[in-house]
């Protein structure tokens, strides 16, 4: 006779990225030390399983780098998963495929281990009336699925629904499993399980899909909380289930961006001290902060040198300029000059985009004043202008 479960609780992580290069900074040792809060970061997730005592584990894609893992990784993370005495269903994703020489398909994995592949997209866990079907990558990358031949659900049981891939976000470029609410809600799984996307979300349009983001984040693109996500589910009537999701955060580091105005700063010593001021509020073992200096100033700032003194406290310090030169357009406005004529009209095109509104436009306006009076003081323009982000320009860059 079929066992009934009255609720099921489990632990739902995705893109944990073990061997991940971290090579955006070109340091050995910060690569090193990311990689080991990465994996920090997991054993601390599966400890969490092993604590809450859950069912079993959903891993929704891009466990490990494909291009990067080493057998003694993958060894290191058959010993780990092997110790847990519940199922860990794992689904490969776009960084992780199940192409010929993937690992889930040469390495010998634990017995509680279940990969889930095109061969076999399902799994049933009996034991605990739990029905698991996944969508997932057998190559890195991957257009629309057919979910034509995704199973119905028995509404009796438990159903889950496995997606590594993007859902209400159709690319019409490099897509990846991308899929609508629509889509999976006419499926009627109890609940939709994704991975891909690095922030966590519990909101999506379909209410009972969450994603529970990188447990680790892995770069500046991933501020905010990280960690993994604790799902029940309660049966409270016939073919009806209660969703219960708990956001638990496990980061090791957090990446901090902070913007520090240098607008009416009268030296580089009053400069670092403010900087002072801004990393005197962090946590010196966890975050890591990224400060952009922004604001109009005169000031010949060198990054370098500016974030020099901290570097003890916060040693993966970064700080990017993106100050706009200090003119005095009403002044430069009464020259009778090529500079005044420039900047007479550009100010009257300005006042035009205010009062309609036109923002966007005032914008570039903006840029092109600061930059046209840089070129024709200087001879040349040293500010790069990007997305509406001033920067000096970097050694180098545009030689």
């Amino acid at each position: 006779m079929p066992v009934v479960r009255d609720r099921i609780r489990f632990l739902h992580c995705a893109d944990i990225h073990l061997d991940a290069p971290f090579g955006g900074r070109g340091c050995r040792e910060y690569a090193e030390m990311r990689r080991k809060d990465v994996w920090k970061t997991f054993e601390s997730a599966v400890g969490l399983a092993e604590e809450e005592q859950v069912d079993f584990i959903l891993i929704c894609g891009d466990l490990y780098e494909h291009d990067y893992a080493s057998k003694a990784t993958i060894q290191r993370l058959g010993s780990l998963l092997g110790r847990l005495s519940v199922p860990i269903v794992i689904l490969p994703g776009n960084h992780d495929p199940y192409v010929a020489n993937s690992w889930y398909k040469t390495w010998k994995w634990p017995d509680n281990v279940i990969i889930i592949s095109p061969d076999k997209p399902s799994v049933m866990l009996n034991s605990l009336d739990t029905f698991i079907h996944g969508v997932g990558f057998s190559a890195f990358r991957q257009d629309t699925p057919d979910l034509s031949s995704v199973p119905r659900p028995n509404g009796d049981r438990f159903n889950i629904f496995m997606l590594h891939g993007t859902l209400d976000m159709h690319f019409s470029h490099r897509p990846f499993n991308p899929v609508s609410s629509g889509d999976l809600a006419g499926l009627g799984y109890d609940y939709y399980a994704l991975g891909h996307f690095h922030k966590r979300k519990t909101d999506f349009r379909l209410d009972n899909a969450a994603n529970p983001g990188s447990p680790e984040p892995l770069g500046f693109d991933e501020t905010g909380d990280h960690g993994v996500l604790m799902v029940t589910l309660v049966r409270v009537g016939p073919d009806r289930k209660a969703l219960d999701i708990r956001e638990i955060n496990l980061a090791q580091k957090r990446y901090v961006w902070l913007s520090l105005d240098l607008t009416g700063t009268a030296s580089l010593e009053e400069a670092g001290a403010k900087l002072g001021e801004f990393l005197g509020g962090l946590d010196r073992d966890r975050d890591l902060p990224r400060v952009v200096l922004t604001g109009r100033t005169s000031l010949a700032v060198d990054c370098e040198d500016l974030k020099r003194p901290w570097l003890r406290d916060f040693p993966w310090l970064q700080v990017l300029d993106e100050t706009r030169p200090c003119f005095d357009y009403e002044a430069i406005s009464r020259e009778q000059s090529l500079k005044g004529a420039y900047t007479r009209e550009v100010l009257r095109r300005l006042e035009t985009c205010e009062k309609n509104g036109d923002w966007e436009q005032a914008n570039v306006l903006s840029a092109a004043l600061d930059l046209g009076i840089e070129a024709l003081e200087k001879g040349r323009i040293d500010t790069v202008f990007n997305g509406g982000r001033f920067r000096m320009r970097r050694s180098g860059e545009g030689d």
